[in-house]
């Protein structure tokens, strides 16, 4: 019987993936096509101020930097950095190095890539990887072109990589962000376009539609749970800790954690599931029944809860749940998932 337990992990319910914000389509606005206005080599990524806003590559950007680069998010960026770094003694990241060529080679890949040639970009940027791993140019661009297959747990996998490098980078910011929404992950889609519009340059076209998109975000959670963005990402994650808790089998912790949760967020069903099978676990029937009940109020339909509570009752008095063989559900994403898109 216990291995039909289910730990539920949590997801905003309300969350829809429209096709407008999709990573593929996101992903071809980041790549500019222009050629640097200085170089005439590489393709100009970046604005630059003091050329009257024409398109700039990094590596031009880096050699014309000077005092009149106070105000641009690109000048703050490396400065922030170069400030990090000389605080840390033992820095672990590597120096946000620019090679042309292969900033080039990069732009070519996931032209493939965006033209259909999926295969052909990702095999471009397989090569590339083995070659520069040290480039964070090389690990956005594995990540974009795994954004573009769909395949967008391995994706964030890159583009954490490509921050490690270069923590400033607003594009694998923006990206990460995508593929986190597309994963139904809305505190991690939060927190990284969050960070775009931190670190970003505000007249800089995908920073003015990931601020819209935070305020679209901030409505539907409000609307539908009360939360500010800041107390849902709060409640997100002290969800995460009593889960990761609940996992390793530190219950009253657990319970501790999803309860503070619930004062954030009263009716987040998952959290009384999960409240009632750590008690279940720990022999606490009359604590455990009165969490599934309480999630069954909030959601009838909720089967984890359904499931688990008939688990329970055919126990003995005074009998724990067994806690092998548990498997972790995603039951709310599931469901969205197999909802069909309008």
């Amino acid at each position: 019987m216990s291995s039909a337990v289910s730990w539920e992990q949590g997801v905003w319910v309300a969350i829809s993936v429209d096709q407008e914000h999709d990573s593929t389509s996101e992903g071809k606005d980041v790549m500019k096509k222009n050629k640097c206005l200085i170089c005439l080599k590489v393709k100009g990524k970046r604005r630059c101020k003091i050329t009257q806003d024409a398109l700039i590559c990094s590596q031009c950007c880096a050699a014309i930097r000077k005092s009149d680069c106070g105000s641009c998010s690109h000048y703050i960026q490396s400065e922030r950095y170069a400030v990090e770094k000389s605080k840390k003694s033992g820095f672990k990241h590597f120096m946000a190095m620019i090679d042309p060529e292969v900033d080039d080679a990069v732009d070519k890949a996931l032209e493939y890539a965006e033209k259909g040639n999926v295969r052909k970009g990702e095999e471009l940027m397989v090569r590339l990887l083995k070659e520069h791993p040290n480039l964070h140019i090389v690990h956005y661009g594995m990540g974009t072109v795994l954004a573009m297959k769909g395949n967008y747990k391995e994706s964030i996998v890159y583009f954490d990589n490509c921050l490690e490098i270069f923590p400033y980078f607003t594009e694998a910011w923006f990206n990460k962000g995508v593929a986190h929404k597309n994963l139904l992950d809305i505190n991690g889609a939060l927190t990284s376009f969050q960070k775009v519009v931190e670190l970003g340059d505000e007249d800089e076209d995908f920073v003015k539609s990931t601020r819209e998109l935070l305020n679209d975000m901030d409505a539907d959670i409000y609307r539908d749970t009360g939360l500010s963005l800041e107390l849902y990402i709060q409640s997100m994650e002290e969800f995460d800790r009593s889960f990761t808790c609940m996992r390793n089998r530190k219950y009253e912790e657990a319970i501790i954690g999803f309860n503070n949760v619930l004062k954030l967020n009263n009716n987040h069903t998952q959290s009384y599931g999960n409240i009632g099978l750590c008690h279940a676990f720990l022999g606490n029937r009359q604590e455990a029944l009165s969490a599934f009940d309480r999630a069954l109020e909030i959601d009838p339909t909720y089967q984890p809860a359904i499931d688990n509570r008939k688990i329970f009752l055919s126990l003995k008095e005074g009998e724990a749940m067994k806690d092998m063989n548990v498997a972790v559900v995603e039951y709310y994403k599931d469901v969205i998932n197999k909802e069909p898109m309008e």
